[in-house]
């Protein structure tokens, strides 16, 4: 972590996190390591304790633990948005938590110059953790844990090629993506609450159609062919299987079924 440990008090430590976002590679990835480690640690303690608070019960409809619903909620509406403000506080040039395609694709283009920056690297290793916590410590089905392999090879890919543009457009939709399924956890969690009901439909139709769009923000940027004939079709597929779900819930705020 190289001088990331010789600032002499907390005040020093922000300011050269500030500073890292944007200059050195190697100390904003060390940062980025940081975080993903702090996140491991909070997170495995933080299933502990909902575990006891909440139990292992498995949500009718969800198929995973109850606690593992408060646990997304968390996760997915809080940390993983944090991190978007975060980013967009340290590249500046707007407003933090609502980034342009323009903007994010800007910051793309710099990335794939020289991957320097912290919430970027935060946001890989919090995002990867996240989806392997699940798959090791969750009991999933299995269209769940296909779901998640899949997410994760992806996600390591576009990781692993420094030159592909886009990264921004990419986090930026997987984190409105994630808000989305967010509210679905908490729907589980307080299935009776028709306010609750409400905004789940609201948030998941913004939801899937903010990520559609990034998504093609980011395929416009690809290069060849091949990345439009294997993302777009998986993509559509799981927006639609997303809407459909928004779709019955409701449904279910007018007494409605759906069939």
């Amino acid at each position: 972590f190289g001088s990331l440990w010789q600032a002499r008090s907390s005040t020093q430590a922000l300011e050269r996190l500030a500073r890292s976002a944007q200059t050195s590679p190697q100390e904003s990835h060390a940062w980025g390591r940081l975080i993903g480690v702090v996140f491991f640690l909070v997170s495995y303690i933080a299933r502990h304790v909902l575990r006891l608070l909440l139990g292992d019960s498995v949500v009718s409809g969800g198929g995973v633990p109850f606690w593992r619903c408060a646990f997304g909620v968390l996760i997915q509406l809080g940390v993983l948005p944090s991190i978007l403000v975060a980013l967009c506080s340290a590249r500046g040039g707007g407003p933090p938590l609502l980034p342009t395609p323009d903007r994010l694709q800007a910051w793309g283009e710099a990335w794939a110059r020289r991957r320097s920056g912290v919430w970027e690297w935060a946001f890989g290793y919090v995002f990867g953790l996240f989806f392997t916590f699940d798959l090791i410590l969750v009991p999933l089905r299995s269209n769940v844990i296909i779901h998640h392999v899949v997410c994760l090879a992806f996600h390591t890919w576009i990781y692993a090629s420094p030159q592909r543009p886009g990264l921004h457009l990419f986090m930026a939709g997987c984190i409105a993506l994630e808000v989305g399924t967010g509210f679905s956890n908490l729907l589980m969690l307080l299935p009776r609450r028709a306010m609750v009901r409400a905004l789940f439909v609201a948030m998941m139709t913004l939801s899937n159609a903010t990520g559609a769009y990034f998504t093609f923000r980011w395929l416009r940027l690809q290069p060849g062919w091949l990345v439009w004939l294997l993302v777009a079709p998986a993509t559509l597929l799981i927006l639609l299987l997303r809407q459909l779900h928004g779709i019955a819930e409701g449904y279910k705020l007018f007494g409605w079924s759906w069939a």
